[in-house]
């Protein structure tokens, strides 16, 4: 189980983002030199974050990228199921009906604990809080 480099870039683009304080918009050039990723893979990461309500494009000689919701909004899980649509830990957490042993397996119970605290964790971590644990005197 990991995370896609999509799902990480991601997170770390939207981190640039809050990270200005502003509602300026900012180019995929701009975040590019900020972030380490081409501007290209940006633009794809930022159409499936527009999709999600998370960012927004403005037009025009000034335009660019803006998020839409404050990092307090934006969380890990928030960002991984606009990436990926989430992540199920066992294929018989999203379908049942994909193991003959669905009704009778002893690990089942336990996946799905685990996949509900996993899923709280992500759902508690916002951009906001990673900005405080990465600029905690400065603010960035």
């Amino acid at each position: 189980m990991k995370l896609s480099a999509k799902t990480r870039y991601a997170a770390r683009i939207l981190f640039c983002m809050a990270k200005r304080k502003n509602d300026m918009p900012v180019s995929s050039s701009w975040l590019s030199t900020q972030t380490g990723i081409s501007a290209q893979f940006i633009e794809q990461i930022l159409r499936q974050l527009r999709a999600a309500g998370i960012t927004a494009s403005v037009r025009g000689a000034r335009g660019g990228h803006i998020l839409v919701q404050r990092p307090h909004e934006v969380t890990l899980g928030k960002i991984l199921n606009a990436m990926e649509g989430g992540m199920e830990l066992a294929v018989c957490l999203d379908c049942p009906e994909s193991c003959d042993r669905c009704c009778v397996c002893a690990m089942r119970e336990v996946w799905e604990e685990l996949q509900e605290n996993l899923n709280v964790a992500l759902d508690s971590i916002s951009l906001e809080d990673v900005l405080r644990k990465a600029c905690p005197n400065t603010g960035c």
